[in-house]
Protein backbone atom coordinates (compact mmCIF):
# COMPACT_ATOMS: atom_id res chain seq x y z
CA UNK A 1 0.00 0.00 0.00
CA UNK A 2 1.44 3.34 -1.07
CA UNK A 3 0.72 6.21 1.31
CA UNK A 4 2.46 8.82 -0.83
CA UNK A 5 0.79 12.20 -1.03
CA UNK A 6 -1.15 13.58 -3.98
CA UNK A 7 2.02 14.80 -5.67
CA UNK A 8 3.51 11.30 -5.62
CA UNK A 9 5.96 11.92 -2.78
CA UNK A 10 5.92 11.00 0.90
CA UNK A 11 4.18 13.87 2.66
CA UNK A 12 4.23 15.51 6.07
CA UNK A 13 0.60 14.73 6.64
CA UNK A 14 -1.22 15.75 9.82
CA UNK A 15 -1.06 13.27 12.69
CA UNK A 16 -4.51 11.84 13.44
CA UNK A 17 -5.08 11.42 17.18
CA UNK A 18 -8.03 9.46 18.53
CA UNK A 19 -8.79 10.03 22.21
CA UNK A 20 -10.30 7.06 24.05
CA UNK A 21 -11.69 5.35 20.92
CA UNK A 22 -14.07 2.60 21.91
CA UNK A 23 -14.70 0.25 18.99
CA UNK A 24 -12.09 -1.65 16.95
CA UNK A 25 -14.38 -1.38 13.92
CA UNK A 26 -14.13 2.41 14.13
CA UNK A 27 -10.34 2.21 14.45
CA UNK A 28 -10.17 0.10 11.30
CA UNK A 29 -12.52 2.40 9.41
CA UNK A 30 -10.40 5.41 10.40
CA UNK A 31 -7.27 3.63 9.10
CA UNK A 32 -9.03 2.95 5.81
CA UNK A 33 -10.02 6.58 5.17
CA UNK A 34 -6.59 7.75 6.29
CA UNK A 35 -5.04 5.60 3.57
CA UNK A 36 -7.60 6.94 1.08
CA UNK A 37 -6.34 10.48 1.60
CA UNK A 38 -2.63 9.95 2.27
CA UNK A 39 -2.75 10.42 6.03
CA UNK A 40 0.06 8.35 7.48
CA UNK A 41 0.30 8.64 11.24
CA UNK A 42 -2.29 7.40 13.74
CA UNK A 43 -1.99 7.85 17.50
CA UNK A 44 -4.41 6.31 19.99
CA UNK A 45 -4.86 7.72 23.49
CA UNK A 46 -6.00 5.04 25.97
CA UNK A 47 -7.98 3.06 23.39
CA UNK A 48 -10.34 0.27 24.43
CA UNK A 49 -8.87 -2.05 21.78
CA UNK A 50 -5.50 -2.92 20.27
CA UNK A 51 -4.70 -1.55 16.79
CA UNK A 52 -4.41 -5.04 15.27
CA UNK A 53 -7.66 -6.35 16.68
CA UNK A 54 -9.14 -8.64 13.98
CA UNK A 55 -12.28 -6.47 13.84
CA UNK A 56 -10.09 -3.42 13.17
CA UNK A 57 -8.03 -5.07 10.44
CA UNK A 58 -11.18 -6.35 8.77
CA UNK A 59 -12.63 -2.83 8.56
CA UNK A 60 -9.28 -1.40 7.42
CA UNK A 61 -9.75 -3.31 4.14
CA UNK A 62 -6.05 -3.42 3.32
CA UNK A 63 -4.89 -0.31 5.19
CA UNK A 64 -3.02 -2.56 7.65
CA UNK A 65 0.11 -0.44 7.59
CA UNK A 66 -1.69 2.46 9.30
CA UNK A 67 -2.74 0.13 12.12
CA UNK A 68 0.64 -1.60 12.34
CA UNK A 69 2.43 1.73 12.76
CA UNK A 70 -0.16 3.25 15.11
CA UNK A 71 1.17 4.18 18.54
CA UNK A 72 -0.64 4.00 21.89
CA UNK A 73 -0.31 6.81 24.44
CA UNK A 74 -1.28 7.00 28.10
CA UNK A 75 -2.30 10.65 27.92
CA UNK A 76 -3.21 13.32 25.39
CA UNK A 77 -0.21 15.38 26.48
CA UNK A 78 2.07 12.48 25.60
CA UNK A 79 0.48 12.13 22.15
CA UNK A 80 0.90 15.87 21.49
CA UNK A 81 4.38 16.38 22.92
CA UNK A 82 6.34 16.61 19.65
CA UNK A 83 3.68 18.51 17.68
CA UNK A 84 3.59 22.25 17.06
CA UNK A 85 0.11 22.97 15.72
CA UNK A 86 -2.79 21.24 17.46
CA UNK A 87 -6.36 21.33 16.20
CA UNK A 88 -9.35 19.86 17.97
CA UNK A 89 -12.54 18.82 16.21
CA UNK A 90 -16.17 19.39 17.06
CA UNK A 91 -19.54 19.41 15.33
CA UNK A 92 -20.87 22.03 17.76
CA UNK A 93 -19.37 25.13 19.35
CA UNK A 94 -18.72 25.00 23.09
CA UNK A 95 -19.14 27.74 25.67
CA UNK A 96 -15.45 28.63 25.84
CA UNK A 97 -13.16 31.25 24.35
CA UNK A 98 -11.60 29.35 21.47
CA UNK A 99 -11.19 29.97 17.77
CA UNK A 100 -13.64 27.87 15.76
CA UNK A 101 -12.62 27.52 12.12
CA UNK A 102 -14.51 25.86 9.26
CA UNK A 103 -12.50 22.86 8.06
CA UNK A 104 -12.02 24.09 4.50
CA UNK A 105 -10.88 27.54 5.58
CA UNK A 106 -8.18 26.08 7.85
CA UNK A 107 -6.70 23.59 5.40
CA UNK A 108 -4.38 26.01 3.61
CA UNK A 109 -2.61 26.69 6.91
CA UNK A 110 -2.55 23.02 7.87
CA UNK A 111 -1.30 21.88 4.46
CA UNK A 112 1.84 24.06 4.53
CA UNK A 113 2.87 23.29 8.12
CA UNK A 114 4.68 20.32 9.58
CA UNK A 115 4.16 18.72 12.99
CA UNK A 116 0.38 19.23 12.87
CA UNK A 117 -1.96 17.14 15.00
CA UNK A 118 -5.72 16.83 14.57
CA UNK A 119 -7.51 15.45 17.64
CA UNK A 120 -10.79 13.52 17.63
CA UNK A 121 -12.75 12.65 20.75
CA UNK A 122 -14.56 9.48 21.81
CA UNK A 123 -17.44 8.28 19.66
CA UNK A 124 -20.19 9.10 22.14
CA UNK A 125 -19.04 12.33 23.77
CA UNK A 126 -16.38 14.02 21.68
CA UNK A 127 -13.55 15.98 23.26
CA UNK A 128 -13.93 17.57 26.68
CA UNK A 129 -13.43 21.30 27.18
CA UNK A 130 -10.20 20.49 29.03
CA UNK A 131 -8.92 18.58 26.01
CA UNK A 132 -9.98 21.33 23.62
CA UNK A 133 -8.10 23.85 25.74
CA UNK A 134 -4.85 22.18 24.61
CA UNK A 135 -5.64 23.04 20.97
CA UNK A 136 -4.80 26.25 19.13
CA UNK A 137 -8.16 26.14 17.37
CA UNK A 138 -11.14 23.89 16.80
CA UNK A 139 -11.98 22.59 13.33
CA UNK A 140 -15.72 22.94 12.99
CA UNK A 141 -17.47 20.45 10.74
CA UNK A 142 -20.73 22.10 9.62
CA UNK A 143 -23.56 19.60 9.93
CA UNK A 144 -27.33 19.76 10.32
CA UNK A 145 -27.85 21.31 13.80
CA UNK A 146 -30.91 19.13 14.28
CA UNK A 147 -28.79 15.99 13.86
CA UNK A 148 -25.11 16.65 14.56
CA UNK A 149 -24.00 13.11 15.39
CA UNK A 150 -21.09 12.23 13.10
CA UNK A 151 -19.40 8.83 12.91
CA UNK A 152 -15.73 8.92 13.89
CA UNK A 153 -14.48 7.60 10.54
CA UNK A 154 -16.77 10.01 8.70
CA UNK A 155 -15.27 12.93 10.62
CA UNK A 156 -11.72 11.80 9.79
CA UNK A 157 -12.77 11.31 6.15
CA UNK A 158 -14.03 14.90 5.90
CA UNK A 159 -10.77 16.24 7.34
CA UNK A 160 -8.69 13.93 5.12
CA UNK A 161 -10.60 14.85 1.97
CA UNK A 162 -10.20 18.58 2.55
CA UNK A 163 -6.50 18.19 3.32
CA UNK A 164 -5.89 16.04 0.24
CA UNK A 165 -7.74 18.43 -2.08
CA UNK A 166 -5.78 21.37 -0.67
CA UNK A 167 -2.52 19.52 -1.29
CA UNK A 168 -3.49 18.88 -4.90
CA UNK A 169 -4.51 22.48 -5.53
CA UNK A 170 -1.36 24.03 -4.09
CA UNK A 171 1.34 24.97 -6.58
CA UNK A 172 4.08 25.23 -3.97
CA UNK A 173 4.53 25.22 -0.21
CA UNK A 174 4.56 28.47 1.69
CA UNK A 175 7.46 29.09 4.03
CA UNK A 176 7.27 30.01 7.66
CA UNK A 177 10.49 32.03 7.44
CA UNK A 178 13.04 31.89 10.24
CA UNK A 179 10.46 31.54 13.01
CA UNK A 180 10.44 28.16 14.72
CA UNK A 181 7.07 27.28 16.27
CA UNK A 182 7.11 26.05 19.86
CA UNK A 183 6.32 22.38 20.29
CA UNK A 184 3.34 21.35 22.36
CA UNK A 185 5.77 19.90 24.94
CA UNK A 186 7.46 23.31 25.36
CA UNK A 187 4.11 25.04 25.76
CA UNK A 188 2.89 22.38 28.21
CA UNK A 189 6.03 22.73 30.34
CA UNK A 190 5.62 26.51 30.39
CA UNK A 191 1.97 26.14 31.45
CA UNK A 192 2.90 23.69 34.22
CA UNK A 193 5.47 26.19 35.53
CA UNK A 194 2.92 28.99 35.35
CA UNK A 195 0.31 26.95 37.22
CA UNK A 196 2.83 26.08 39.94
CA UNK A 197 3.74 29.76 40.41
CA UNK A 198 0.10 30.83 40.51
CA UNK A 199 -0.54 28.15 43.15
CA UNK A 200 2.41 29.38 45.18
CA UNK A 201 1.21 32.99 44.97
CA UNK A 202 -2.33 31.93 45.93
CA UNK A 203 -3.72 33.43 42.74
CA UNK A 204 -6.84 31.25 42.94
CA UNK A 205 -8.56 33.17 45.73
CA UNK A 206 -11.76 31.19 45.29
CA UNK A 207 -10.43 27.63 45.02
CA UNK A 208 -13.49 26.05 43.40
CA UNK A 209 -13.18 28.50 40.48
CA UNK A 210 -9.64 27.41 39.66
CA UNK A 211 -10.53 24.75 37.01
CA UNK A 212 -12.40 27.15 34.74
CA UNK A 213 -10.00 30.03 35.39
CA UNK A 214 -7.03 27.82 34.57
CA UNK A 215 -8.70 26.50 31.43
CA UNK A 216 -9.30 30.07 30.29
CA UNK A 217 -5.64 30.94 30.89
CA UNK A 218 -4.50 27.88 28.93
CA UNK A 219 -6.74 28.92 26.06
CA UNK A 220 -5.06 32.32 25.92
CA UNK A 221 -1.63 30.77 25.34
CA UNK A 222 -2.70 27.94 23.03
CA UNK A 223 -4.44 30.44 20.73
CA UNK A 224 -1.27 32.50 20.31
CA UNK A 225 0.81 30.25 17.98
CA UNK A 226 3.85 30.79 20.19
CA UNK A 227 7.38 30.39 18.87
CA UNK A 228 10.24 28.79 20.82
CA UNK A 229 11.74 32.23 21.46
CA UNK A 230 8.44 33.59 22.72
CA UNK A 231 8.08 30.72 25.19
CA UNK A 232 11.62 31.39 26.44
CA UNK A 233 10.79 35.08 26.80
CA UNK A 234 7.61 34.32 28.74
CA UNK A 235 9.46 31.97 31.08
CA UNK A 236 12.17 34.58 31.63
CA UNK A 237 9.59 37.30 32.26
CA UNK A 238 7.75 35.20 34.86
CA UNK A 239 11.02 34.22 36.54
CA UNK A 240 11.99 37.88 36.75
CA UNK A 241 8.64 38.90 38.21
CA UNK A 242 8.65 36.14 40.85
CA UNK A 243 12.16 37.03 41.99
CA UNK A 244 11.20 40.60 42.85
Amino acid sequence: MDLAGPLGVKNSSPVIILVRPQLPENGGSVARVMANFGLETLRLVTPLFTPLDPKATAMAAGADRVLEEATIHESLDDALADLMYIYGTSAVERHMVKRYEPVRKSMTDIAVCEHVGIVFGPERTGLTNEELSKCRAVLHVPVNPEFNSLNLAQAVAIIGYEWYQTQISMVGKLRLGETVPASNKQISEFLKSLEYILDEKKFWRVSHKKPIMWRNLQNIFTRMDLTEQEVKTLRGMIKSLTSL
